[in-house]
C-alpha cells in the first residue's frame, strides 16, 4: 500500500495515487469505493484535495466492467481501504 504523508498543519493526510478509498458521505445509497488519481495541498481548504476514480458500491477485481467517474473530495472525507 502506498505510504501516507502527514503535514502537521494540514487537515487530513496526503493520499498517494493508487490508494484505495471509501467515501461514507452518501446516506441513502451506502458507501462508494474508489482509487485516488491525484492528491495535492489546497490552500483553499487548508488540507489535501484529491481526484478519485469511483467505481460505485465496490472496487472491481481486475479490470472494471464500467468506466469509473472522477470526483473531487478532501482527503479528510475519505477512508483508506485496507486489503
Amino acid at each position: 500500500m502506498p505510504a501516507m504523508h502527514h503535514d502537521k498543519d494540514a487537515i487530513g493526510p496526503f493520499l498517494p495515487a493508487g490508494t484505495k478509498v471509501r467515501y461514507d458521505g452518501l446516506v441513502e445509497s451506502g458507501p462508494e469505493f474508489g482509487i485516488v488519481v491525484h492528491c495535492w495541498m489546497s490552500e483553499d481548504i487548508g488540507g489535501y484535495d484529491c481526484y478519485v476514480a469511483f467505481f460505485g458500491s465496490e472496487l472491481p477485481n481486475g479490470l472494471p466492467k464500467t468506466k469509473p467517474y472522477v470526483l473531487r473530495y478532501a482527503a479528510s472525507s475519505l477512508s483508506v481501504v485496507e486489503e
